[in-house]
């Protein structure tokens, strides 16, 4: 039969029950703005009836209650949502990177605008049509001298922004392994000590909000795999590797790597105890690598082989006439003067360029290095504005020059100018494309976090109900608790005179 006091078992247990709620509660409305916490509540459960169920027990009688327990404090979490949001970082970081990168591209090349490249070139060929009108005049040639050198630094300053950026975001690459490999080891530190809390059979819940914190700020450098296992433990995988297995951390490294269209070595992330190199193609890390490698090195390329054909076709056209001492005709190295056929130059030829191969492999570093050649810099007089010899008012071979404007040179079918504008048709494509992808992250990204905060997040409204709920709850079986010790002190204190 059950004891005389199994009441006041039932009141105590109620009381501990609900103080538990109460103390639950207050800890949420606590964490009420931390925005890494996930609301907990109390499981409550009812204790093991009695009497326990034997082979000559009969059931007519029926079970008793013995009062209730907590039986496991949860938080509120949606493991999907998590994943997905972590995804989710991983492609808004990598997209956000893109964006950032293309929009200063654009600012580089600022078209259009009277500092661009396109209208320094329009200048150029304005100046060549005056030419052609008056090639006698030195102040017409030292207009076309100053406007090809606007030309010239209009290219070699773009080129030069584009090779800075590169640098910079080659530069910053270790910067992000070292912050990768931080929140690897610290992540590894907590998986250790959830560990040894687990296997007590606790739930460390608030251990958990701060490594699901550390994984979100992981994803949003790398594209991470997360697995969670009997333990509570993660494994964290990047490309299929490991970077956290329990409480061990893998390092991550940078290694230097030589490439011929690259003025710098190049920082790749590799393994630091394999020396393998790391498949990242996420996050901010993948977005910088992507950055470096596909999308700021096609448009220094581009700018390079554009650069090169110009210069290549301009010459051509120049090396067939004639300036105003009447020296002209085709390339003799053994004649000095047959030197200033070459309008432009590169700083890195010893040899001039093959007029007859626009896409030569020199054309790598070509923005960089072009110039304007010294002996017409010295002397204006050496443009060869004529097509004829000992002509010094014909400037038909100047206007051929200026021709280039409109008319494709050699077996082109589409113009120099045509030519840059493709360039740049192509970045604002491309920037198009990552400020609509970026748009798009964010909109995902903000609908995951807004399903988490549903489901993770404290209300204060609710926390308030609970609390009085939880309050009467106490004082019900507080008053429960006085109902038997009056019961009690009647049975023991009033009831017969024996034992006085």
């Amino acid at each position: 039969m059950r004891t005389t006091f199994s009441g006041i078992y039932i009141a105590l247990r109620a009381l501990q029950a609900q103080q538990v709620s109460l103390d639950i509660t207050g800890h949420n409305v606590a964490n009420a703005n931390n925005p890494n916490y996930s609301r907990q509540t109390a499981v409550h459960t009812a204790t093991r009836p009695f009497p326990t169920p034997t082979m000559g027990y009969t059931s007519s009688n029926g079970q008793v209650g013995t009062g209730v327990e907590i039986s496991q404090i949860v938080r509120m979490r949606d493991s999907f949502v998590d994943m997905r949001l972590r995804q989710q970082m991983q492609s808004r970081n990598f997209w956000e990177t893109i964006e950032q990168g293309l929009s200063q591209v654009e600012l580089f090349f600022n078209e259009p605008s009277e500092n661009s490249i396109h209208y320094a070139l329009d200048q150029l060929w304005d100046s060549l049509q005056d030419l052609s009108r008056d090639p006698e005049l030195m102040a017409v040639r030292e207009v076309v001298v100053q406007r090809a050198q606007l030309l010239v630094e209009s290219i070699r300053g773009t080129r030069e922004h584009l090779q800075r950026l590169s640098e910079n975001l080659n530069d910053n690459i270790p910067i992000k392994v070292g912050e990768v490999n931080i929140l690897a080891q610290r992540l590894a530190a907590l998986n250790a000590e959830i560990g040894k809390v687990s296997a007590t059979g606790s739930m460390p819940n608030d251990l958990l909000d701060t490594r699901d914190a550390l994984l979100e700020d992981l994803s949003k450098l790398v594209d991470i795999e997360v697995v969670q296992d009997f333990g509570n433990m993660v494994t964290v995988t990047i490309g299929g590797a490991t970077l956290v297995h329990r409480g061990k951390a893998y390092e991550l490294s940078t290694a230097t790597e030589k490439d011929s269209a690259f003025s710098y070595d190049k920082n790749q992330i590799v393994w630091k105890d394999t020396g393998s190199k790391a498949q990242i193609s996420g996050g901010e890390i993948g977005g910088m690598l992507k950055l470096r490698d596909e999308e700021l090195q096609y448009f220094i390329e581009q700018l390079d082989q554009w650069t090169w054909e110009f210069a290549v076709e301009f010459n051509k056209i120049h090396q067939n006439g004639y300036d105003l001492y009447g020296d002209g005709g085709a390339y003799d190295p053994s004649d000095p003067n047959s030197q200033v056929f070459r309008f432009f130059t590169f700083d890195t030829l010893e040899t001039p360029p093959d007029l007859d191969s626009p896409h030569d492999a020199r054309a790598t570093f070509a923005a960089a290095n072009i110039k304007i050649n010294a002996d017409i810099v010295k002397d204006v007089g050496k443009i060869r504005a004529s097509s004829l010899p000992d002509a010094r008012g014909n400037g038909d071979n100047a206007l051929q020059l200026a021709k280039l404007r409109s008319e494709p040179p050699g077996t082109s079918t589409v113009t120099l100018g045509d030519k840059f504008n493709a360039i740049i048709a192509n970045l604002g494509v491309k920037a198009q494309e990552a400020i609509r992808m970026t748009e798009n992250q964010v909109v995902l990204e903000n609908h995951l976090l807004n399903l988490k905060e549903s489901i993770s997040g404290v209300s204060l409204d609710e926390e308030m109900a609970n609390m009085i709920r939880f309050q009467h709850a106490y004082s019900a079986a507080a008053r429960m608790m006085t109902a038997v010790d009056e019961t009690l002190d009647i049975i023991i204190n009033r009831l017969g005179i024996v034992g006085r």
